[in-house]
């Protein structure tokens, strides 16, 4: 057989390896961060008109954004139903893409946490318009990481995709708002 057939053999064969590889990549890609996005009535509070954008994933974790009654705007990450709590009133730090991780709301207040969920003021409403890099982020970010302590000691990670979270957001603050990172 002459060398350039045993090259184009081989060729064909790596090709065909890759395509396996990239295939196997693609059907084993963690489920978690296929989530969508949207935009709902506060379930909350039912007789409020209060939109929500929300996300979730298969492992139940939810992550839901809104504009309160005082136009601060608030993300709020709650544990899937079910026994698991945070530790104390810890704050879990939160990574968009490849930024800084943070753990802290807007001018380094603290979270609010309660048993199964913390929640972050992300900016405020003022003038038609929202300052904050968070919430920029969230709405051109890629992925979204939280990793947190839990009651028992265990440490725990779970993420999101922000796919679709730009138009979540703007349907929940109308196209009118605009949001700057300053």
């Amino acid at each position: 057989m002459p060398i350039s057939e045993l090259n184009q053999d081989a060729s064909m064969w790596n090709s065909l390896k890759l395509m396996r590889a990239c295939l196997c990549f693609l059907l084993l890609m963690p489920l978690t961060v296929q989530a969508e996005w949207t935009a709902i009535k506060d379930p909350a509070n039912p007789n409020s008109q209060t939109l929500v954008a929300r996300t979730s994933n298969v492992d139940g974790y939810r992550l839901e954004i809104y504009q309160d009654s005082v136009n601060a705007v608030r993300g709020r990450f709650t544990l899937p139903d079910g026994l698991l709590k945070f530790k104390g009133k810890s704050c879990p730090t939160y990574q968009i893409d490849r930024n800084v991780p943070k753990n802290r709301s807007i001018n380094e207040a603290f979270c609010l946490s309660s048993g199964n969920w913390s929640e972050y003021i992300l900016g405020y409403v003022t003038n038609q318009h929202i300052t904050s890099p968070t919430l920029l982020s969230i709405m051109n970010g890629i992925n979204i990481v939280f990793r947190f302590q839990l009651e028992n000691g265990d440490y725990r990670e779970t993420q999101f995709s922000l796919a679709g979270s730009k138009r979540a957001m703007v349907t929940i603050f109308g196209e009118d708002i605009t949001v700057s990172a300053r």
